[in-house]
């Protein structure tokens, strides 16, 4: 009798064993679904540097998001002002200056989005180029293309169920050079500021509660 239930201890906890074994955990937990997935556009405005000089950059982001936690997209950015580092005095045109765009893709991670204000956290990878733009010139100069990474902490405010104000502090780390010009200064490693407005459907599920 005693081996008998014994033997029936083992078989149901075998049973449950293999049981907890088969429910995988996952990154995005059990229940993504269509319902669950949201859609985002975002543009903006960094303020940073470009080779020592003060730079503002206009930049676009969009992507997918799951769960409201993560958004998986790709960025655009293009130079608004123009920029003249301090080199080119001697040695340029007084027209000469700096012109620049970054693209790439970028991860995002945001906390407790359900509260009016919260934190989200993006890591943008991609790719810069600078080059050395003339107006009225007859001839294109070179430009560079240089790798960076740029992980920023945001704080953002839930101004309607479609849309987020959001603004912080990031820091650009630049990486390997793709491709390298004569006299094209090096952007640098510079802090970046910037303010975006989210737009988009966070979660269909947002759709259903209407």
């Amino acid at each position: 009798m005693k081996k008998r239930i014994i033997m029936l201890f083992v078989l149901v906890m075998g049973t449950h064993y293999i049981h907890a074994q088969e429910r995988q955990e996952t990154l995005f937990g059990e229940k993504l679904t269509i319902s669950n997935i949201g859609v985002m556009v975002e543009p903006g405005i960094q303020v940073t540097q470009l080779s020592r000089e003060a730079a503002g950059f206009f930049q676009f982001r969009g992507g997918l998001i799951f769960n409201d936690k993560f958004t998986f997209g790709g960025f655009f950015g293009q130079l608004l002002n123009d920029v003249r580092p301090e080199t080119f005095a001697n040695s340029l045109p007084d027209r000469a200056h700096l012109d620049s765009w970054t693209a790439g893709g970028f991860l995002e991670y945001t906390v407790f989005s359900n509260k009016l204000i919260h934190f989200t956290f993006p890591l943008s990878a991609g790719v810069m180029e600078v080059e050395i733009d003339h107006e009225g010139r007859d001839f294109d100069y070179d430009e560079s293309k240089t790798l960076f990474v740029e992980p920023r902490a945001l704080l953002e405010v839930n101004l309607h169920k479609f849309a987020r104000l959001n603004a912080g502090v990031g820091y650009r780390v630049m990486g390997n050079i793709v491709e390298n010009a004569a006299g094209v200064p090096t952007p640098g490693n510079a802090f970046t500021f910037q303010v975006g407005l989210k737009m988009g459907i966070f979660s269909f599920n947002q759709l259903k509660n209407n």
